[in-house]
């Protein structure tokens, strides 16, 4: 694996064979293996594998100069590694040809063809914004735009890249996303949401941009949460009893209801403990607000199904109060 990263050349065919199948088969396993870091959300190894997995596809070393991902000849990249090894790749796009040309000790049609270079090599910009949701929850607002010269030659008809927000201690992926940037794409928008414990907020967190395809295209920002305030947590308006669940035996009377929901419930939730009676025994307005997978959809189908075959005289005015609130759970309410 070594030597076809480095492309030693190997005369042996047998072995030639060889480096095919393991070159093959070694970026397949590296990029398994990575797939299992990020459902693991392992910052440290996701990123690792990443370079790995693009040291395979590209045949260049992570420590190898970017630029020798484009058709530069060879004088120019050796020149370029021997004098301006330390400049980055934004830094190089920065100069005019002459300057550049000058810098590596070569002429302007040298430095013409480093500048276009580092002007395609991908990179992004990222700009933040942070939103407080609630004690606990905080909203990064990002802009992502699109920092490089788009080349079909070059790029294809479309860029991927991996943008992450990992904790203060660089270990572990707290929200992840993967992007995409055609030509026509400038800036991309990502709403990240963290959970902050307790409503303390870490020092800081980072976001990191990594090119799923380019070696050294990646970049960080960190932001700070110094002087972050969180909003204080408030007490539920209604507190919950302490109850016991009740059971499907509540629907009793419609044992086809009491069959079709007994097949994934075996009893109410905490919540739905809560509100079941007030929505289905009695005829007064509820206003029911709960975190998402907390079983509202659930209860909804059980009150429409239930007022249904009820057919007492207030049937018509519960059917509105659960299309209502179905409608309201549609839209997200």
């Amino acid at each position: 694996m070594q030597g076809y990263i480095s492309r030693e050349l190997v005369e042996d065919f047998a072995l030639v064979s060889d480096m095919a199948y393991v070159a093959q088969n070694g970026g397949r396993i590296i990029r398994a293996v990575l797939e299992i870091a990020i459902s693991k959300k392992w910052s440290n190894v996701t990123a690792v594998l990443l370079e790995l997995s693009k040291a395979v596809e590209t045949r260049l070393w992570p420590f190898d100069h970017p630029l020798k991902q484009f058709q530069l000849k060879a004088e120019t990249l050796y020149n370029l590694e021997k004098w301006a090894d330390e400049w980055s790749v934004t830094q190089l796009a920065g100069f005019d040809a002459a300057s550049l040309g000058k810098l590596v000790h070569l002429n302007e049609q040298h430095g013409r063809a480093i500048v276009d270079a580092a002007k395609r090599f991908p990179s992004v910009r990222i700009f933040y914004g942070l939103q407080p949701i609630a004690a606990d929850i905080l909203k990064i607002c990002l802009k992502v735009k699109r920092a490089f010269e788009w080349n079909t030659a070059v790029h294809g008809t479309s860029e991927h890249f991996w943008i992450w927000v990992e904790d203060a201690t660089g270990l572990n992926v707290l929200q992840l996303s993967r992007i995409t940037f055609r030509e026509t794409t400038d800036t991309l928008k990502i709403d990240f949401f963290i959970s902050i414990p307790q409503g303390q907020p870490p020092p800081f967190v980072t976001i990191r941009s990594v090119s799923d395809r380019w070696v050294g295209a990646e970049d960080s920002v960190n932001i700070a949460m110094d002087s972050l305030i969180m909003p204080p947590a408030s007490p539920p308006h209604t507190r919950p009893l302490h109850l016991p669940f009740l059971s499907m035996n509540e629907l009793e009377g419609f044992s086809n209801l009491a069959r079709i929901f007994s097949r994934r419930l075996n009893t109410f939730n905490n919540l739905q403990t809560q509100y079941f009676w007030n929505l289905v025994r009695t005829r007064r307005h509820s206003l029911v607000c709960a975190p998402s997978g907390s079983g509202k959809s659930t209860a909804v189908q059980m009150l429409v199904w239930y007022v249904v075959n009820l057919g007492n005289v207030f049937t018509s005015h519960k059917i509105a109060t659960g299309c209502r609130f179905w409608k309201h759970l549609l839209h997200g309410s």
